[in-house]
């Protein structure tokens, strides 16, 4: 269970009112249209980040009281999906969603998570109607404050306006945009290890410049059949400019291309444990992403690296508050193969580092088993 959306689902309802990306309903819609004007004036509204439709809480004129949703006739996240997708959404773009449940004061409640994306306005090509209610074609609907565009109205030219610039990029600062561009590694003209610079295709004015890399060795070189690495900087760049900088590696022999890990770690008394991570919610993790061309694996010949792949920074402080809490768990764990080669071989080599490739299996595994779990419960 994702504990850090319940407390801010938990927090919201505390506040006894509404907001630009929440909205409180007592039960699930009876009618379709009314239930399509709520999921489009949120997925619109200009706040940066997810919007949350609540279910079993009532409005803040009656308290915003905990109401449940345990008696009456609940949709699925599949009902909800399918229902999105059966609609005439102009350009085929519809909002993403996902729907989840959490208990508050021994009641139940759904949550309508709406992903924030870049692809606002949402707005439908044809009108829809369910009875009394009715969605007009090409009308677009948001959500000010705490208040929703009228079923029978459009919003402001001037918020609508502001929609479409940030669905072309107009208002993203430029190193913001690059990252952006890096979940698209397909659209750059690229040949790492060959050339030198990087370029968008449709906007060649983003860059990256890769520096001359040196060979070095680290812990995760050992993960791999050849130990030989490299280490290099990328620039990257707007036109002239130098936005930012990452590191980069290449493993087994230049074999496999990716971003330079995190290293992390954990401290229960005089106990420290160590290990390397990316955070895909980050500029580093959307280099990774662009360096491996979205696959996101550490897999070269049959060995793999030993790295974490967290979706967020939230998730790391969980995993991490998880390990410090859950030490004799890892423990617990069976010694790997692979752990105790890559140990045989550093001390043949007389080599030492902090990170000890046995535990650092163990974190991954731990990692592995806790993830599962977490998204199962």
């Amino acid at each position: 269970m994702d504990f850090n959306l319940q407390a801010e689902i938990k927090q919201l309802v505390a506040t006894k009112r509404e907001g630009q990306y929440w909205d409180f309903k007592e039960k699930h819609h009876d009618n379709k249209a009314s239930l399509l004007h709520d999921i489009l004036c949120l997925a619109n509204s200009l706040h940066k980040g997810n919007k949350y439709l609540i279910f079993g809480v009532s409005d803040p004129q009656a308290g915003c009281e905990i109401k449940g949703v345990e008696q009456e006739n609940r949709k699925s996240q599949t009902d909800l999906i399918d229902f999105l997708r059966s609609k005439p959404f102009a350009g085929d773009i519809r909002p993403e969603i996902e729907l989840r449940t959490f208990e508050l004061e021994s009641h139940e409640i759904d949550v309508l998570i709406i992903f924030e994306k870049p692809f606002k306005p949402y707005y439908l090509r044809d009108e829809y109607r369910d009875r009394d209610k009715q969605i007009r074609a090409n009308s677009i609907y948001t959500r000010n404050i705490d208040t929703n565009t009228p079923i029978d109205k459009s919003a402001d030219i001037r918020i609508i306006e502001m929609m479409w610039r940030e669905r072309f990029g107009l208002d993203v600062q430029p190193s913001d945009r690059i990252v952006d561009f890096l979940w698209k590694p397909e659209e750059w003209d690229k040949d790492i290890g060959n050339k030198e610079c990087a370029y968008h295709k449709y906007n060649p004015e983003y860059q990256i410049q890769f520096g001359e890399p040196r060979e070095f060795r680290d812990i995760f070189s050992y993960f791999y059949i050849n130990k030989s690495s490299f280490i290099g900087e990328a620039e990257f760049k707007y036109l002239s400019t130098t936005l930012f900088t990452l590191s980069y590696m290449y493993c087994d022999e230049m074999r496999i291309q990716l971003a330079v890990p995190s290293n992390g770690h954990v401290r229960v008394s005089r106990r420290e444990v160590w290990y390397m991570y990316y955070v895909l919610q980050s500029r580093n993790g959307a280099f990774l992403n662009f360096m491996t061309d979205s696959k996101l694996d550490f897999q070269s010949q049959s060995a793999e690296g030993i790295f974490l792949l967290y979706r967020n920074h939230d998730e790391r402080k969980e995993f991490e508050n998880y390990l410090s809490n859950n030490l004799r768990k890892l423990d617990d764990i069976h010694d790997s193969d692979i752990g105790r080669y890559i140990q045989s071989d550093l001390d043949r080599e007389d080599k030492h580092f902090i990170f000890k490739p046995i535990e650092m299996v163990k974190v991954k595994n731990l990692f592995e088993y806790w993830r599962i779990h977490k998204d199962i419960t």
